[in-house]
């Protein structure tokens, strides 16, 4: 073989050596570079306040107020009522919920937040579950537009009888025309 192209054909491998030595690491900033934008503009939509959900025989009002504008978390609470048939009484009975406590705090990344009651939750004094007993758990899908709430054992803890408060929730208004 020619000297010539000896030399071309080191330095074409030479080159590909190098080249899948470092094709990770050139591949991972290409995909920073490209997800910068949505890093530097990701979530700026702003959740603050009161959205609501009704039908004929339920209504449920959701409350979010941002306590760390770095971050995106907010203390959230529920509001609502369910009509439900009651056994003992034999009639249909208006329901109410409520989750309004200091420890409702969720944290909204990318559109999604989830609560759950997963530490040891007491009210004056005694605890709100038995041993062994499934905690209530809030996920919410969050958009513009709505907020799709979904919950998990939550009934007969925080609400009366087949009260939830999940649905879709359209923003009502803002929290600052709320009283505080």
């Amino acid at each position: 073989m020619h000297l010539n192209k000896r030399w071309n054909v080191l330095k074409q491998d030479t080159v590909m050596k190098k080249w899948n030595k470092n094709k990770g690491i050139i591949i991972n900033i290409i995909i920073l570079l490209m997800m910068s934008p949505l890093l530097v503009f990701g979530q700026d939509v702003n959740y603050e306040g009161v959205w609501s959900v009704s039908g004929d025989t339920f209504e449920n009002t959701l409350t979010l107020e941002k306590i760390d504008e770095k971050e995106d978390i907010y203390q959230f609470s529920f509001n609502g009522w369910r009509k439900s048939y009651d056994s003992f009484t034999k009639q249909i009975i208006k329901f109410p919920g409520d989750m309004s406590e200091d420890r409702f705090i969720v944290q909204i990344i990318d559109n999604y937040g989830y609560y759950s009651d997963d530490k040891l939750v007491e009210v004056d004094d005694f605890p709100l579950y038995n041993e062994g007993e499934e905690r209530c758990k809030v996920l919410f899908k969050c958009n513009e537009k709505t907020i799709k709430v979904q919950t998990e054992a939550c009934s007969l803890i925080y609400a009366g009888y087949g009260v939830y408060f999940d649905g879709e929730y359209r923003k009502v208004s803002l929290s600052k025309s709320l009283p505080k």
